[in-house]
């Protein structure tokens, strides 16, 4: 027993060796999300490690290639080829026989299963998640053993089951623990690096808008002015009323910059949410009828939240124009509000073309753009400055080819229990 124990253990130090190895390797050389391929690679080799050193015990060769086999398949959607592939190796390494033929439909069984959990897993929190990890493993490990009791290998010793169990489940809850602290460190990492990005951004914008307005402006002026000329005429009036109309352009841009730089509240009141957002669906009515869009809108109850009414429009209407315009063949653009005590929720969700993990992470960068060459990112930059202004929260989720889920929130305010103390929280930010 002893001797099993201390194998086990061996088992689980290999799978946290290569864990570390790849971790280590990704942040000294990928600035970007560590490539999937090194992923696989790494967990593969903890499964060639352990099934390399298993250990025979009645007939039956026992290790921990359970672990690296469910941590791929919750984590990265890995699970179906890192299970055949271990049925393969087992195969390759100690031969196909009764003992093999035995197992299979339970790792068949566990592939689908962890196709099937990937995409719910990675919503669940945390804690959670470890959770359902050890729950996992514990449920594979009894069932396993209760597979090769019923046919005509046994295990003479159930005690061997027990160690072997709770090895598993303290192996995978090591795992997984470090895997979430990996993904929570990369994601502050991330965070850090974007504020930084935005702040600068930041600065530059408000230099910017003030350095460039001053002149504009004046040119704007005289250009009206030569408008007024009655001895101008013909094409020459035309010229300038296009400088004019390309002024005003430049004078919008230079607006959205300055509302990134500094979204400040002009006008701070109470309004009724789905008022303004019927307002918003109403004036893009016609781009969504130019990119042949239906638009479906489920609106509850009015509810109220705080704050300047003129940016929540603007935040709106950017998100819902850039799910418009995500659909030029066509499409669905539902938009639902909700609200509980606490928060209104508004989503809205397009069937367009949709976005990759590294997209959507990228988002809301200065100058970063899904468009490419036809857009620049300042819209949705504002939108998230503007929610952000707001004591707003906003979630996005997205998948190539199914389109894109925009879930935004915002504190919910009662009419009854409005005071200008909440007012004037709002409005100082």
């Amino acid at each position: 027993m002893l001797e099993l124990l201390k194998h086990l253990l061996f088992n689980l130090s290999l799978i946290l060796l290569f864990t570390f190895i790849f971790k280590l390797a990704a942040e000294r050389y990928y600035s970007e999300p560590f490539p999937p391929v090194f992923c696989f690679l790494g967990l593969f080799l903890s499964l060639i490690v352990c099934l390399w050193f298993s250990i025979p015990i009645d007939g039956v060769m026992l290790d921990l290639r359970q672990i690296p086999i469910i941590i791929g398949g919750l984590y990265y959607g890995l699970g179906p080829l890192l299970a055949i592939l271990s049925l393969i190796l087992r195969g390759l390494l100690f031969g196909f026989n009764s003992q093999l033929l035995a197992i299979t439909p339970i790792y068949l069984l566990l592939a689908l299963a962890l196709w099937l959990a990937h995409p719910w897993f990675l919503k669940l929190k945390s804690r959670k998640r470890i959770q359902v990890s050890v729950f996992i493993v514990a449920a594979i490990s009894a069932l396993t053993f209760g597979v090769l009791l019923i046919s005509d290998i046994t295990i003479s010793e159930l005690e061997i089951a027990l160690v072997i169990t709770f090895i598993q489940c303290i192996g995978i809850g090591m795992m997984s623990y470090l895997t979430e602290v990996m993904i929570e460190n990369e994601f502050f990492r991330n965070q850090m690096m974007k504020s930084q990005k935005i702040e600068l951004a930041s600065h530059m914008s408000a230099a910017i808008s003030h350095e460039v307005r001053n002149p504009l402006t004046a040119a704007l002026g005289f250009l009206q002015l030569a408008t007024e000329d009655i001895s101008i005429q013909g094409k020459t009036k035309g010229y300038i009323e296009t400088a004019i109309n390309e002024l005003h352009e430049a004078e919008r841009v230079i607006k959205d910059y300055f509302t990134f730089a500094q979204p400040s509240l002009n006008e701070v009141n109470p309004f009724c949410v789905n008022e303004e957002l019927k307002k918003v669906i109403k004036s893009l009515h016609p781009l969504a009828n130019m990119n042949s869009v239906e638009v479906v809108t489920v609106i509850n109850t009015e509810c109220f939240i705080i704050g300047d009414r003129g940016l929540f429009r603007q935040c709106l209407l950017n998100i819902i124009k850039n799910s418009i315009e995500a659909m030029p063949n066509g499409g669905k653009l539902t938009v639902h509000s909700s609200n509980t005590k606490d928060e209104i929720r508004i989503r809205i969700s397009d069937s367009g073309i949709g976005m990759s993990v590294e997209q959507v992470q990228r988002l809301g960068e200065p100058y970063y753009s899904t468009k490419g060459n036809k857009g620049t990112g300042l819209g949705l930059m504002v939108s998230l400055s503007i929610i952000r202004a707001l004591k707003g929260n906003f979630h996005i989720n997205s998948r190539i080819g199914l389109g894109t889920e925009f879930v935004v929130a915002f504190p919910a305010y009662c009419s009854d229990n409005l005071s200008p103390k909440s007012i004037n929280e709002v409005a100082s930010g």
